[in-house]
Parts: C-alpha cells; structure tokens; sequence
C-alpha cells in the first residue's frame, strides 16, 4: 500500500471520517511520510505537544496550510504564520482584544444575538444550522468587534463563504476563492484608510494605529492581519458549532444529557474539541534535522502536526473514541498549543457556551434533515450545511 492511502488530509473519504485513519498512523506511522503530497505527519499526542512547543525546530514562518490558504490570504501580518519574535510583537497589537476580561464583556453582545437568531428560527421547522446560525452568529459579533460597516455584513457573509470553498482532491484553492479574499481584503483596506484619517473605538481603529518594533504596520500588515482576524474568529467558532449540533442531532440521549448540563456547559464544550475539533492540523517547516520514532525528517521538511488524531491518543484519554462530558479533560490540542494556540479559541467558548445555555433549550427536539455538506478544507473540520428539522413548539 502507498503512503499516500494511509492518510491524505485533501482526499474527501478521509475528511468524511478521519478516525480510522488516525488511528493508523499513531500505532503503525507515528512519524509517517505522504510521499504524494511530499510532508511528514506527527500523530501522537506527546510529539504534538512538543513540536508546538519548539518553535525553533518547527517554524511557522513558512506557512502552516498544506495548501498555503494562510500565506495567499492573509499575507503581511499573518500572525499565524511567523516565528518569535515577529510572532510576539504582531500578536500584541491585539493584546487587549484577547485577554479574558475583554472577551467576558462581549458576552451580552452574543447573548444579544443568540436570542436574536433563536427568535428568527422559531417558527421554522426546517433549518439549515450551518448558515442560518452557526455561520451568522459568529460574523455578527466579530463584524461588531472589528467595527465593520453594518451596510457590508451581508456581502461579507456571501465573501466568507466563497473564500472557504474547496475541492475535493485538490491543493490547489478555486478561482472563485481566490477573488472573494481579493475582495474581502479590498473592503478591509478601504476600513483601514478610513479608520488612519477617522480613528474610532473597534478593532480596526486598533490594527490601523498599530506598531511592531517602533515603526507602524504597513497597510499590507493591516490588511492582512484584519483578515485574519475575520476568517478565525468566523470559521473556529461555525465549525465548532455545527460539530456540535451534528452529534446533538443524531443523539437524543446526548442531546438531553447536554441540556441537563446547559446551566455550566463548560465540560461538555471542551469535550466536544476534544472529540471533534474545528481545526484537525497545522503545518510547520523543519529547521534542522530531526531523528523521531526511528525515522529521519530532514530539515526544510514540511511537518503537519495532527491535532484531531492527538486528541484522540488512548495514551493521553482514557476511551477516547466515545463523548463524554463528565470527563476530567486536562490540556487538549483542538486549538493547537504554545505559542500559536489559535486567536479564535475564547470567542469561540463563549460563543458556545451562551448558545448551549440560552439556544439549546429553547430548540427542543430536532434531527437530521437530510446529508450534510462537509467543509473541504484540509486542516479544518466543520459543516458548510447542515439541514436540521426541529419540532413544532
């Protein structure tokens, strides 16, 4: 058998359902080579959380998508894909936006909105999830933190999503997402110009008169780390979302079991990430050569770090292969780790965890309404639809 039928993070049976996969690779091919796709893959939770670490062996400033989304649309000031210390003095222009008591202040804007969607919802039987909430909710409120004109939210939605179509099979990025960032970045630009002359109070005013090593970012800079912020704080949150009410949906038992523990919806959510998480890998480059489990990745390698194989590692989870959400976690990888634990994670909590409390229980029973459309993104796990039928109130 080639390599390349043992895993291929772009080949859609393997994004349909991964675990079989994974389990492979972290028994039989804990550093395992996809000579097709020319990249290494760490499987096991402990070299996951040590690659994350060592930043210095394993750079992100040459890109951290197998399919090089994160270097073509966000470019400059892509946090995401550098090393300290650039990683350190791009990531503290947003300082203030991630720190626990800002992201606690926001959650009367997201209960705000939850309600707002739940009521929208009501009186419908048949809801696609994916669009109708777990994609609008998160653009709200992220929309509302970066100050983007409330007459460009809707075309930022249709933007998003067009940005985040793939093909099954396929490294290569389609034509039609390629000029949705061109344009999403285009709108940013003009925000950013805007916020230079006219500073206000949101995060774009923020990233506009932001600094780096005593000198102001460049527009590109600004640009890019605008989009960013956009694409994280959207797509961690919907995929998280829609992982969520894919099992709720299927499972009434679990559903029950989850609504029993809305009122603190803190263990059920981390369990969640554990067990299906929004982003599944990251890609780093070696910098030197390394020598692991008997096996040799030279340096310049490209070295994907499997995040939802590791959280299910059976030497780190007792019985990992089944939800619980009365188990005592501890540290799980659905984020990422160290120094590029993902800028999207706290929002995405408390996105979920006031649609647990507050949109749960006001939607009674619902099921699967028909196939739902799995993301094709090779690094992230989520739903693009998902058709749900709710009973009648």
């Amino acid at each position: 058998m080639s390599v390349a039928q043992v895993w291929d993070p772009f080949d859609e049976a393997f994004i349909q359902d991964p675990w079989p996969a994974y389990r492979r690779l972290r028994e039989e091919y804990p550093v395992y080579f996809n000579e097709e796709r020319n990249f290494y893959a760490l499987s096991r939770y402990d070299d996951v959380v040590e690659a994350n670490r060592d930043w210095q062996t394993y750079s992100s400033a040459e890109g951290v998508d197998l399919d090089n989304t994160g270097s073509i649309f966000f470019g400059d000031g892509n946090i995401v894909e550098s090393d300290p210390p650039s990683h350190d003095m791009l990531r503290s222009v947003l300082k203030d936006h991630l720190t626990p008591t800002f992201i606690r202040n926001q959650e009367e804007d997201v209960i705000r909105r939850v309600d707002g969607l739940v009521e929208e919802l009501r009186d419908q039987r048949h809801v696609d999830f994916a669009t109708a909430f777990a994609t609008r909710l998160p653009l709200g409120v992220i929309n509302d933190l970066l100050g983007v004109d409330p007459d460009n939210r809707d075309w930022v939605y249709q933007r998003f999503l067009d940005m985040f179509v793939r093909e099954s099979g396929s490294e290569a990025i389609p034509e039609s997402a390629l000029q949705a960032a061109r344009e999403v970045r285009g709108m940013l630009a003009d925000e950013l110009a805007l916020r230079r002359k006219t500073p206000r109070g949101d995060l774009l005013t923020t990233i506009s008169q932001g600094e780096i090593d005593g000198r102001p970012l460049t527009e590109l800079e600004q640009v890019g780390m605008s989009t960013l912020v956009i694409a994280a704080g959207i797509s961690t949150t919907k995929n998280l979302l829609t992982n969520i009410f894919w099992y709720l949906a299927q499972d009434p038992d679990l559903r029950a079991e989850v609504q029993a523990a809305s009122a603190a919806p803190v263990n059920a959510i981390e369990e969640f990430l554990r067990y299906d998480g929004p982003i599944q890998n990251s890609t780093r480059v070696s910098t030197r050569d390394v020598e692991l489990h008997g096996t040799h990745i030279p340096k310049g390698s490209r070295v994907t770090l499997v995040y939802g194989s590791a959280n299910r590692d059976a030497n780190r989870f007792d019985d990992p292969d089944r939800i619980d959400i009365g188990r005592r976690i501890g540290k799980h990888m659905a984020f990422g780790g160290g120094i590029h634990l993902c800028i999207g994670a706290p929002l995405a909590r408390l996105e979920a965890k006031v649609v647990l409390q507050r949109a749960l229980p006001s939607f009674g029973a619902f099921r699967l309404a028909g196939k739902p459309e799995r993301t094709l993104k090779m690094n992230e796990r989520g739903f693009e639809t998902l058709p749900l039928e709710f009973d009648p109130a």
